[in-house]
């Protein structure tokens, strides 16, 4: 039961909130953060230039229906993540320079992994977006200093990165990886590698208008930057090359029904030439210089009831990927978020999502086990937010041929998210 005890701690705050809502500062349901504003220091402190980050997030799954292993129970995965931002413009009077840290820490088990795939074809997705890459330790995610050029438009950030972080960006409202974070890291993991890994790295972007921005970036690749005990890990003696990202950012303020939209357009390219980090999938022994994969990430607000963005929001997510050396090369996601579905609740949010990953024919030939045209996830879902700080979100998941495969039977699970803001 210890390795729950992060996993379920959002659920105890959620019970100690029904009990406590008297309190003035901590617990204060309409205050942003649960430890309240600690007797005015922590605006204090922000107005100074120094700010905090802090929350757990968890989500819970149970297989219902089909998948691999019909005697299964829940499991549990969550994460910490602690963070501060300085802004040295006002602590130490170095215009438009800003410092962040953030260190994460995951814990848990995989549904996923533990019922429903067939190790031989695993699920392209996990239905549980807090299990991954560093479970079971904590990680450096990010240490990066920006300087923004604030007259030029322009902005230069270097550090230890992710590349999700600013390239392929996606909001993170469900609870299946596969409509969370930067899709690229989804589908072509081995190269790209979302938070809470980072990497050495530095990005450049420039505001060309003030809905439109271009942004390049140059990261080191290095394998070991993934495994659980390296988190800490600064060196690059086993870096293989550079992954660069460059993407085009168009937001336009009122392009529907007078409503704002993110469009993002962009491209990788990678350089690893060791052949156990790039070959071509259909001879691994044939090592590769290179690989590429393309984007395309789209959230526009269709509707509006004159409050913020209480509304219904669309978005979209087109992947392509080499076909030489990767194993998918295509992925598609469509979904729709309704924000505000009531007056007493304007945070609260139903979502709906379905995507499709196909399996590359070149990796498949000769492995009977991809006899199915592409693995599809559905997720319903409904984030409560019975105060700023809290959010509670029931979810419904329907995978379709997980891991591109009949060997294993469709699947439905059942799952709880949750998250608590410190």
């Amino acid at each position: 039961m210890k390795k729950f005890s992060l996993a379920f701690m959002p659920a105890l705050l959620a019970a100690a909130f029904t009990q406590t809502q008297a309190a003035e500062q901590a617990f204060d349901a309409k205050g942003q953060y649960m430890l309240g504003d600690w007797n005015g220091k922590r605006t204090e402190l922000a107005q100074q230039g120094i700010k905090f980050e802090a929350n757990i997030a968890a989500d819970a799954a149970y297989l219902a229906n089909g998948g691999r292993d019909d005697d299964h129970t829940a499991t549990v995965a969550s994460q910490l993540w602690l963070g501060t931002a300085l802004d040295l413009e006002q602590l130490a009077g170095w215009d438009g320079v800003t410092v962040r840290a953030v260190m994460t820490a995951r814990q848990g088990q995989s549904t996923t992994l533990e019922d429903l795939q067939d190790s031989s074809a695993p699920q392209l997705g996990n239905v549980q977006a807090n299990y991954g890459r560093g479970n079971q330790k904590t990680r450096l995610s990010e240490l990066s200093i920006e300087k923004k050029f604030k007259q030029q438009g322009l902005s230069i950030k270097a550090g230890r990165l992710g590349l999700g972080m600013d390239f392929n960006v996606m909001a993170c409202d469900f609870a299946s990886t596969a409509f969370c974070a930067a899709q690229i890291g989804k589908w072509q993991g081995n190269i790209w590698m979302n938070t809470p890994v980072s990497q050495w790295g530095a990005r450049v972007k420039q505001e060309l208008s003030p809905e439109l921005a271009v942004q390049a970036g140059v990261y080191e690749y290095n394998p070991e930057n993934a495994l659980e005990r390296h988190g800490w890990n600064l060196d690059t003696d086993d870096a293989d090359g550079l992954t660069i990202p460059v993407e085009v950012i168009w937001t336009p303020k009122a392009l529907v029904n007078g409503l704002a939209g993110s469009y993002r357009v962009g491209a990788m390219y990678n350089t690893a030439d060791d052949v156990k980090n790039q070959k071509d999938i259909a001879n691994p022994a044939d090592a590769k210089n290179r690989t590429f994969a393309g984007w395309l990430a789209v959230e526009q607000q269709l509707t509006s009831t004159g409050e913020g963005k209480r509304g219904l929001h669309s978005f979209a997510n087109f992947t392509w990927h080499d076909r030489v050396t990767n194993k998918v090369d295509n992925s598609q996601q469509l979904g729709v978020k309704y924000i505000g579905l009531t007056d007493r609740l304007p945070n609260d949010m139903v979502g709906l999502a379905v995507n499709r990953v196909h399996v590359n024919d070149r990796f498949a030939a000769g492995k009977p086990q991809f006899d199915a045209s592409a693995e599809y996830n559905v997720e319903l879902n409904y984030s409560y937010n019975p105060a700023k700080w809290l959010m509670l979100r029931p979810s419904m998941q329907y995978v379709v041929n997980p891991g591109s495969t009949n060997k294993v039977d469709d699947a439905f699970v059942l799952g709880l998210s949750s998250k608590v803001t410190f």
